[in-house]
């Protein structure tokens, strides 16, 4: 189809070159079907975007799901970073569910707790991409950061850490 259109413009710059009536009103005709073919692109463009796919249907019920009782966490360990408000988070986790799991979502809360009485510092989150079989047990290790601890120090730190967002590798 497209040598087709070849050919056409081909002919079309040829006549354009060869015949002064010709150029006289092959230009506006050209310039107005540029246009037309533009808006054309321009709203199949978006009624695509908007309308459903009509190709094979993909969904998260094909894939086994995991919950976020199906993952352990343990031996979960925080380390300073290189920054004053970065630490190294290290830790196992445990796929306790039937299926590969292929990332999890690891929230963080860093508290300050001197004398015991505990004041929450910051949150952070971070994606684990991690691909754990069933019953197996993977070591991990990412970082949190936490904004405006070099203003207000942590003194005495104390990590809480859970999962979300755990999500099945595909098949």
């Amino acid at each position: 189809m497209i040598w087709a259109f070849a050919v056409a413009a081909a002919a079309t710059l040829y006549l354009a070159l060869r015949f002064r009536r010709f150029q006289s009103w092959v230009e506006p005709v050209l310039t107005i079907t540029v246009a037309i073919g533009l808006a054309a692109a321009i709203l199949i463009w978006f009624v695509e975007d908007r309308a459903p796919s009509e190709g094979p249907v993909t969904s998260n019920t094909a894939r086994p799901a995991l919950t976020v009782d199906s993952v352990d966490l343990s031996d979960m360990q925080a380390s300073a970073g290189q920054t004053k408000t970065s630490y190294r988070v290290t830790g196992h986790v445990t796929n306790k569910g039937s299926a590969p799991m292929q990332s999890f979502r690891l929230d963080v809360v860093l508290s300050d707790c001197p004398g015991g009485a505990c004041r929450e510092a910051g949150r952070d989150d971070a994606l684990v991409v991690l691909r754990v079989l069933p019953g197996e047990t993977q070591p991990f290790s990412t970082f949190a950061v936490f904004p405006g601890i070099d203003l207000n120090p942590v003194t005495t730190p104390q990590f809480d850490f859970g999962v979300r967002e755990v999500r099945a590798a595909g098949r």
